[in-house]
């Protein structure tokens, strides 16, 4: 077979090529006619004020709504005070979807996107609406509510910390009282050992010496005091010895004398000598 120069021929690259370019042309064909009729069913997007001009469209109508009023039957979502313009109906049938007792606060004075096919009712133009995707915030109003709620949880973080450093210089200041009554109590219980030691030392008598039975002492004379005796009176002990240098008062009326060079004698309540330290036997 002969060919002639230049052609394209079945099975040739040439040929493929052709096919693959006229393949990918008309997907791109396909792709744009699409794309086209998808922007062509996307319903137009009014103005609230504009609704009474497309009765028996189906659009998108953006607003902001002024008021929501619920009954038994319907609640409708108002762009215009007075309520004799254009409104989206929400039926009974849809509370579950839509709570009477949130919408007022999710919607008023917010900007929505309402979808439907726009009736007349009353000579009013209106939207029933069943689904979120009916009725829902507009993006730019997402977005306001997003950086609002963003502001508001940085406001409450910022609270909270103030009041942590509040709470915190608080807790210092307790802990500095404490310190504080800590050192006044330590400073007292000293106080209170130093005092409680004094009292003791008053309290406690000096140790009597060591009972001496060496050379006799001139006062009392070593002979009166070879006369004591046990069951003697504190007056019998006196003439003899004389007084004594310091008088021990114990419990239960008993006494103790006590005359220097470790001599002392022991009284009982009744005031008889009952032990004697230091005199020398008779």
């Amino acid at each position: 077979m002969d060919f002639a120069p230049g052609a394209v021929y079945p099975g040739s690259i040439g040929f493929r090529l052709e096919l693959g370019q006229a393949r990918m042309l008309r997907l791109a064909v396909l792709l744009f006619l699409g794309i086209a009729s998808a922007v062509d069913a996307a319903p137009a997007t009014i103005p609230w004020d504009q609704a009474e001009q497309h009765v028996g469209e189906e659009v998108v109508v953006e607003g902001r709504v002024m008021g929501v009023h619920c009954s038994e039957l319907s609640c409708l979502v108002a762009f215009d005070p007075t309520f004799n313009r254009f409104t989206a109906v929400i039926q009974a049938s849809s509370f579950d979807t839509f709570p009477p007792d949130s919408l007022d606060e999710r919607l008023s004075g917010k900007k929505v996107e309402v979808h439907g096919k726009i009736v007349e009712n009353d000579k009013k133009p209106e939207i029933v609406v069943s689904s979120p995707d009916d009725l829902h915030l507009t993006a730019s109003e997402r977005r306001r509510e997003q950086q609002a709620a963003k502001a508001d949880a940085a406001e409450a973080q910022i609270q909270i910390l103030e009041r942590l450093g509040t709470l915190l210089d608080q807790v210092a200041a307790v802990a500095e009282r404490m310190a504080t009554t800590q050192e006044r109590m330590e400073a007292l219980l000293a106080q209170m050992e130093q005092r409680q030691a004094a009292l003791a030392a008053q309290a406690t008598p000096p140790p009597p010496a060591e009972p001496t039975y060496g050379e006799p002492q001139p006062r009392p004379a070593y002979e009166a005091l070879r006369t004591i005796k046990r069951g003697m009176s504190r007056s019998d002990v006196e003439r003899l010895v004389g007084k004594p240098d310091y008088i021990e008062y114990g419990s239960g009326g008993w006494t103790t004398w006590y005359y220097g060079f470790g001599r002392s004698i022991s009284f009982d309540p009744r005031g008889r000598a009952t032990s004697m330290v230091g005199f020398p036997s008779p």
